[in-house]
């Protein structure tokens, strides 16, 4: 009957060995009695661990708090930035387009005379009350392979680099009419007066 409550003892020490050091320091006494031969010998150190029991087992550290159980922290969260639902805004973001709206032909691609050429804004926007332009030619030169066009009403238009070069034009300046309007990929549209393809082009003066 003892020796039952021993191997009991022991079980129960087993399981909570990794819990608290006390439960630690039980098992490990009950563990050096077991691996004693003699009988009689065996008796008393177990009788002498035994004691050690409760205090163990009284000193029971706090269940481990399973990660579920702990509320996670309040995200943090930005303040929602008022965005009107125009669609020049949801295109732009809240500083808007990069250019004024365009109302005039005087006014039209004019955003990228500032800067060469370099970068463009045709996407139609919120006040623009115009969409394209028509005049004729009056001069046109080719800078590696790339058009340049004056028209007649002194604004000059050139082919965007990276585009395929339009390469030659056949007939002289003041046979073509171009139509330039809105086009994608941060160029306008040119389109010359018997010419099949549509040119990307910026606006430079």
């Amino acid at each position: 009957m003892k020796n039952a409550c021993f191997i009991g003892l022991f079980g129960l020490l087993a399981v909570s060995a990794a819990q608290a050091d006390p439960r630690d320091d039980a098992l490990s006494a009950m563990l050096r009695c077991s691996g004693i031969s003699d009988r009689p010998q065996r008796l008393v150190c177990y009788d002498t661990a035994v004691m050690r029991v409760p205090g163990a087992l009284n000193n029971v550290a706090p269940p481990p708090v399973m990660a579920s159980a702990v509320p996670p922290p309040a995200a943090a969260v930005a303040p929602r930035r008022e965005r009107s639902s125009s669609f020049v805004n949801k295109l732009f973001g809240p500083d808007g387009p990069k250019r004024a709206p365009q109302t005039t032909a005087a006014q039209f691609g004019i955003e990228s005379v500032a800067n060469g050429g370099r970068e463009a804004y045709p996407i139609p926007m919120d006040g623009d009350t115009i969409d394209q332009i028509s005049a004729r030619l009056v001069n046109y030169q080719f800078v590696e392979g790339y058009v340049i066009v004056t028209l007649d009403n002194g604004q000059m238009w050139r082919e965007s680099v990276g585009s395929e070069p339009l390469q030659h034009l056949a007939r002289p300046a003041l046979s073509y009419t171009a139509i330039i309007g809105r086009g994608g990929g941060g160029s306008y549209a040119m389109k010359l007066s018997g010419l099949a393809r549509e040119i990307p082009v910026r606006r430079i003066r």
